[in-house]
Protein backbone atom coordinates (compact mmCIF):
# COMPACT_ATOMS: atom_id res chain seq x y z
CA UNK A 1 0.00 0.00 0.00
CA UNK A 2 1.19 3.51 -0.82
CA UNK A 3 0.12 6.61 1.08
CA UNK A 4 1.11 10.12 0.02
CA UNK A 5 2.02 12.39 2.93
CA UNK A 6 2.92 16.04 2.54
CA UNK A 7 5.72 17.03 4.89
CA UNK A 8 8.14 19.84 5.62
CA UNK A 9 11.85 19.18 6.02
CA UNK A 10 12.93 21.14 9.08
CA UNK A 11 15.84 20.75 11.50
CA UNK A 12 16.95 17.61 9.64
CA UNK A 13 13.58 15.88 10.08
CA UNK A 14 10.56 15.37 7.81
CA UNK A 15 7.52 16.69 9.67
CA UNK A 16 4.09 15.65 8.32
CA UNK A 17 1.72 18.53 7.63
CA UNK A 18 -1.23 16.41 8.80
CA UNK A 19 -1.57 13.56 11.33
CA UNK A 20 -0.33 10.19 10.07
CA UNK A 21 -1.68 6.88 11.39
CA UNK A 22 1.57 4.98 11.95
CA UNK A 23 3.01 3.30 14.99
CA UNK A 24 6.01 5.02 16.54
CA UNK A 25 9.35 4.10 14.96
CA UNK A 26 7.71 2.64 11.83
CA UNK A 27 10.24 2.71 9.00
CA UNK A 28 9.08 4.44 5.84
CA UNK A 29 10.61 5.25 2.47
CA UNK A 30 10.49 8.88 1.36
CA UNK A 31 10.51 9.74 -2.33
CA UNK A 32 11.37 13.30 -3.26
CA UNK A 33 10.22 14.08 -6.82
CA UNK A 34 12.32 16.40 -8.92
CA UNK A 35 10.81 18.56 -11.61
CA UNK A 36 13.87 18.09 -13.77
CA UNK A 37 16.48 15.39 -13.99
CA UNK A 38 20.18 16.11 -13.84
CA UNK A 39 20.27 16.18 -17.66
CA UNK A 40 17.53 18.87 -17.78
CA UNK A 41 14.82 16.50 -19.03
CA UNK A 42 11.28 16.45 -17.64
CA UNK A 43 10.86 12.84 -16.39
CA UNK A 44 7.67 13.50 -14.42
CA UNK A 45 6.04 15.67 -17.07
CA UNK A 46 5.26 18.42 -14.55
CA UNK A 47 7.06 21.16 -16.46
CA UNK A 48 5.07 20.31 -19.59
CA UNK A 49 1.82 20.00 -17.60
CA UNK A 50 2.28 23.41 -15.99
CA UNK A 51 2.41 24.92 -19.48
CA UNK A 52 -1.15 23.68 -20.12
CA UNK A 53 -2.69 25.03 -16.92
CA UNK A 54 -5.06 27.81 -17.93
CA UNK A 55 -3.98 27.85 -21.58
CA UNK A 56 -7.57 28.15 -22.82
CA UNK A 57 -8.47 31.25 -20.80
CA UNK A 58 -10.73 32.70 -23.49
CA UNK A 59 -12.86 29.58 -23.99
CA UNK A 60 -16.43 30.40 -24.98
CA UNK A 61 -19.03 30.06 -22.24
CA UNK A 62 -20.66 26.64 -22.14
CA UNK A 63 -17.98 24.80 -24.14
CA UNK A 64 -17.50 21.35 -22.53
CA UNK A 65 -13.69 21.47 -22.45
CA UNK A 66 -13.33 18.72 -19.85
CA UNK A 67 -15.56 16.25 -21.69
CA UNK A 68 -13.94 16.97 -25.07
CA UNK A 69 -10.38 17.69 -23.93
CA UNK A 70 -8.75 15.50 -26.61
CA UNK A 71 -10.51 17.42 -29.36
CA UNK A 72 -9.42 20.80 -27.98
CA UNK A 73 -5.83 19.70 -27.33
CA UNK A 74 -5.53 18.65 -30.97
CA UNK A 75 -7.05 21.95 -32.16
CA UNK A 76 -7.57 24.66 -29.52
CA UNK A 77 -9.63 26.67 -32.02
CA UNK A 78 -12.09 23.83 -32.66
CA UNK A 79 -15.78 24.69 -32.51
Amino acid sequence: MVTAVKAVFEDGVFKPKEPVKLEERTEVEVWIPKETAEDGSDPTGWIAAKGFIGFIKDAPEGVPLAEEHDRYLRNPLAK
